[in-house]
């Protein structure tokens, strides 16, 4: 399997940057910093092109292509205008271009389930107990836990550390039996067990009740899929379990003393004066096309400064208007067709589980769609890679067949 991932799908090269970039998410605080290693990795895969230009083939991926090319061509109309931002645009589309194409190279062979979600789980619980470390020692004045790195704050550490608790909870789910020699047998498993628990003591103490709700519900739909076997019963039992969720959540907040105190603190923290000012906004300056992404979105509510929507769909509606909120709208459709699809595949069970902490969650926050390495790609874009790998396989496959065949008769 190495042999073959290296000399065929050079997925060993591209799945270590890959682990290195998301690794540097949790120590570096400079967005930059971590971009480094995701700089090198579009060059590799753009160097490979030959070898993955089959995906435009694919429906769902020239989907993605148009997501990723509209979100900077809205420079064009922003205000005010700027060159060298709207080639920064350009370049961030393109990482995350290259971060989908490497997934759906990993995924060709069976790399992606067993070690980049082991991975991950590691190097965030590592990061967790770190975080804590600093929590514990030096406790900050509202109490809540913050992430290290470019996880500086409560929300996002909460949605990173549940993405991981997410990894680690499928890995322990579709483990199977291991050599000592290879995985350490047992103790791996209990070394994963206890990391899925650092994280999810983590994410109690980042105190965010949108990622804790988010990562409740995601760990039921996670495990949903492991119960259910027909895709269909699954999003009715989902669907159920949201609601029901949400229903309890509701009914403690509106009739138990005391609860709306401590499942609101701070009330709605101006969510909906937030979210009327930018809606208003939006349809009477931009609602087909939208603002532009280099339009500054910061406003004022209430006498708060407000730097985003807090609404990941809002501040594409923002960016892009209907139309950008279509595509996105759209491409979430078409990868959780595929997903529901490919169901009794590993990696579509987990990216179910990351949309069902994150869609909900993007309602009441997010801001940046199409950005460098961050929170985002871990809860947006890592699904529809997870799609695109499933979609590709047979894609990818034929191609290289196809390469294989036309070399022996000297086609090429």
């Amino acid at each position: 399997m190495w042999r073959h991932g290296l000399v065929e799908y050079r997925v060993p090269i591209s799945a270590t940057l890959m682990i290195v970039a998301l690794a540097s998410m949790f120590v570096l605080t400079s967005q930059s910093g971590s971009s480094f290693a995701t700089y090198v990795l579009a060059v590799y895969v753009f160097a490979g092109a030959k070898r993955w230009r089959a995906l435009f083939l694919d429906w769902g991926f020239l989907l993605s292509c148009a997501l990723l090319l509209y979100i900077p061509l809205t420079s064009l109309w922003s205000t005010p205008w700027d060159a060298r931002d709207a080639f920064g645009q350009m370049i961030r589309a393109t990482l995350v271009f290259a971060f989908l194409v490497s997934i759906a190279e990993c995924m060709q062979v069976d790399w992606f389930r067993q070690r980049m979600t082991l991975a991950l789980t590691i190097i965030a619980a590592l990061a967790a107990l770190a975080a804590m470390w600093v929590f514990f020692a030096d406790p900050p004045e509202e109490g809540r836990l913050n992430g290290l790195g470019q996880l500086d704050t409560h929300v996002m550490a909460g949605m990173v550390y549940a993405v991981a608790a997410l990894a680690g909870t499928a890995w322990l789910l579709t483990a199977q039996p291991m050599r000592a020699a290879a995985w350490g047998g047992r103790a791996a498993k209990w070394g994963v067990r206890a990391a899925v628990v650092v994280l999810i003591l983590a994410i109690l103490l980042t105190a965010s009740r949108n990622a804790i709700a988010a990562c409740a519900l995601a760990l039921i739909c996670l495990l949903l899929t492991h119960w259910i076997g027909s895709a269909g019963r699954y999003l009715v039992v989902a669907a159920l379990c949201a609601l029901a969720l949400g229903g309890a959540l509701a009914a403690t907040y509106f009739f138990v003393p005391g609860a709306d105190a401590h499942i609101l603190p701070r009330g709605d923290s101006f969510r909906l004066g937030i979210w009327a000012d930018y809606l208003g906004r939006i349809a009477s300056d931009g609602p087909w096309f939208g603002m532009g992404v280099l339009t500054d979105d910061s406003t004022e509510v209430e006498g708060w400064p407000v730097l985003h929507p807090h609404n990941l769909y809002l501040a594409v509606a923002w960016q892009g208007g209907l139309f950008g909120v279509g595509l996105m709208l759209a491409l979430v459709a078409a990868t959780l067709r595929t997903l529901l699809g490919h169901y009794a595949a590993a990696e579509a069970k987990l990216a179910l589980a990351i949309w069902a902490l994150a869609l909900p969650a993007y309602l009441i926050d997010g801001y940046e769609l199409v950005d460098k390495i961050g929170w985002t790609w871990l809860l947006f874009w890592l699904p529809v890679a997870i799609g695109q790998g499933l979609r590709g396989r047979a894609v990818l496959e034929d191609a290289r067949r196809f390469g294989t065949q036309a070399t022996a008769f000297g086609l090429r």
